[in-house]
């Protein structure tokens, strides 16, 4: 009697122990959440998180526009050689020419790998494309499907950083990357 209660006991163990065990989880990482809003709407919004004390502009970039004055407002405003990884880009500027300032925003291609059009832009722009200024402040970050260039001149208060700063505050999470 006492060989069949323990053997039972083994038996119900057993099957307690196979029942627990299950498929191991599986970890996925998650695509990063893009960010609602289009790229006007956005800058507005950064610009709102981090105010500029100069009179600015919100200029939506032609992305369809292949002539070569399209083709040059792409490249000086985004530091791209074409808009072929890109869906949408605006940036918002000073209305006056002598301050080094300049906020891009683009939301990437479906497919295109936001990291690599932010180091593409980055190393494309030109942060002396202004008349006798510099911006000698440089980042460029990304959150999903959206990558931000910031281009500042620390002669003023304002800072890369602050810009980062603000856009993480308007996406609601920390950026992707920052460059």
């Amino acid at each position: 009697m006492k060989k069949l209660i323990c053997a039972l006991l083994a038996l119900t163990l057993t099957l307690a122990m196979t029942a627990c065990g299950g498929k191991p989880v599986e970890e996925t990482t998650a695509p990063a959440a893009n960010i609602e809003g289009t790229m006007e709407e956005l800058l507005n919004r950064v610009i709102e998180a981090r105010p500029v004390e100069f009179a600015g502009g919100i200029y939506p970039i032609d992305l369809s526009d292949t002539s070569e004055d399209g083709l040059w407002t792409i490249k000086s405003f985004t530091g791209l050689d074409d808009a072929s990884q890109l869906r949408e880009a605006a940036a918002y500027e000073p209305m006056i020419g002598s301050i080094a300032f300049s906020l891009v925003m683009v939301r990437t291609a479906e497919g295109a790998d936001a990291k690599a059009v932010a180091e593409a832009m980055k190393s494309g722009v030109d942060p002396r494309k202004w008349i006798c200024v510099e911006a000698d402040d440089m980042l460029v970050t990304g959150c999903g499907d959206v990558v931000m260039l910031i281009m500042v001149s620390t002669t003023s208060d304002m800072t890369a950083q602050s810009f980062v700063d603000a856009f993480q505050t308007v996406a609601g999470r920390s950026c992707d990357f920052v460059i």
